[in-house]
């Protein structure tokens, strides 16, 4: 297994992320998830410290005037994500490989900081509709914020080819096979 890599998973929000970046967790057991920074509220279900790390305003800005990012972006209208650099060190410091479950250009920000230690995969949906429906089907924000979260895709989807590899993401099962034949061969 090759140290000090990174696998970097890309996409619209609803490409299915999360979904597959727990499934690759299953199955390899020296991947770790790096918990990024927002400053947007918490979702019921999420919990501080494991799904995000939710940070005030203030408290991000800080973080930023620290130098302590590796990446940081205003996603949506006042609401920032970022990388503690930090984490990538944490996770490397146990002898795991880092996943990034992150935004568009988060993701290409830290492969292009890391260019010989990471494989970026951009996820694709090909139908607006299927990402709407699953925006919904989460259950966890309004109509208002999904409009938004839809309005970026167009804007995200034209840096896919940007990223090492583009997987469409239309049927789970046959994903997420082949993201774990992508993630063997990069790591062994």
């Amino acid at each position: 297994m090759k140290k000090g890599k990174i696998i970097i998973l890309s996409g619209p929000s609803g490409s299915g992320k999360t979904t597959i970046s727990n499934f690759l967790r299953s199955k390899i057991s020296c991947l770790e998830l790096s918990i990024s920074c927002t400053t947007r509220k918490k979702r019921k279900h999420e919990i501080h410290g494991i799904d995000y790390y939710f940070l005030s305003r203030k408290n991000f800005f800080s973080k930023i005037n620290k130098c302590q990012f590796l990446e940081w972006e205003e996603v949506y209208q006042k609401q920032f994500y970022g990388t503690l650099k930090s984490e990538l060190h944490r996770i490397w410091k146990n002898n795991k490989i880092v996943l990034f479950d992150i935004d568009v250009k988060g993701g290409l920000n830290i492969k292009k900081q890391y260019p010989n230690h990471s494989y970026s995969i951009f996820l694709m949906v090909q139908s607006i509709d299927i990402l709407k429906s699953r925006l919904i089907d989460r259950k966890d924000e309004n109509m208002e914020k999904i409009k938004m979260r839809l309005k970026r895709v167009e804007y995200e989807n034209n840096f896919s080819h940007l990223f090492d590899v583009i997987v469409s993401n239309n049927n789970l099962l046959e994903t997420q096979k082949h993201m774990l034949i992508l993630i063997k061969q990069f790591l062994y």
